[in-house]
């Protein structure tokens, strides 16, 4: 995660708050993963970091920060905010980890697309830029809708996240469209999950970590929502792996 902060500022260094959106082709790539991490790395560098919740079918940010004796409810955040039920300072909760903020995805809307494409979208972001140093967007996979296309846009950093011997090869097609159909010029790839034991051996690699064990588990589903989950096990990686962070800090 350290690599990757350090990476984006060669594509970006310049003065002022910055947007990270994260996507990828299809669930169980690491996205939420990658995010979360993210976020804590940056806030450990002293830096305010806000992270949002766009994968509104199916939100996953409030699992993710929640512990078995504090469970964040996800009964308002971004779907209020952007319908103007809600203001935003009235959503946006704290981590346990210091300098990390987020907002939850909300009530599930039956229209997220045209939430997430409206001038609400842009103002709040004006809004949370007076506040916070980087705000990351964990959006939908793009392969599967296309809500992430406008936040891609937006952002100062778009990330695309495949996982090694996950992924298709044929995902690679994604970001040819997204760099010369959609000008998106400063797409970032991260090959998640990669297992360097197998280069270097056992030296280099780990059995305890994110590659070797984590993978999210939906898939392609139903009405508003677009997977189906295996909820237990995935919120329990995505949250074991958010907790060392409090770790470290405690």
């Amino acid at each position: 995660m350290r690599a990757i902060r350090t990476n984006l500022q060669f594509i970006d260094n310049s003065e002022g708050p910055k947007v990270i959106s994260i996507t990828s082709t299809i669930s169980g790539e690491g996205k939420t993963f990658v995010g979360i991490n993210l976020a804590g790395i940056i806030a450990y560098s002293g830096k305010k970091v806000v992270v949002l919740d766009l994968d509104m079918r199916k939100p996953k940010i409030h699992k993710a920060f929640s512990e078995p004796n504090n469970i964040i409810s996800n009964s308002k955040g971004m779907s209020e905010i952007l319908s103007g039920i809600e203001s935003y300072k009235l959503c946006i909760q704290k981590s346990r980890v210091d300098n990390i903020d987020f907002i939850t995805a909300g009530t599930i809307p039956p229209n997220p697309s045209e939430l997430i494409l409206s001038d609400a979208m842009d103002i709040l972001l004006d809004e949370l830029k007076k506040e916070y140093d980087y705000i990351i967007i964990d959006n939908p996979p793009i392969g599967l809708v296309t809500d992430a296309m406008k936040n891609l846009q937006r952002a100062d950093f778009p990330i695309y996240v495949f996982k090694s011997n996950y992924s298709k090869r044929f995902y690679i097609a994604n970001l040819d469209f997204l760099y010369n159909d959609c000008n998106i010029k400063k797409m970032s790839l991260v090959l998640n999950g990669f297992d360097f034991s197998n280069i270097y051996g056992d030296k280099y690699g780990s059995k305890k970590g994110y590659g070797k064990y984590s993978t999210y588990g939906y898939g392609y589903g139903y009405g508003y929502g677009y997977y189906e989950d295996s909820e237990n096990e995935s919120d329990r990686r995505i949250k074991n792996k958010f907790s060392l962070f409090s770790k470290k800090q405690k």
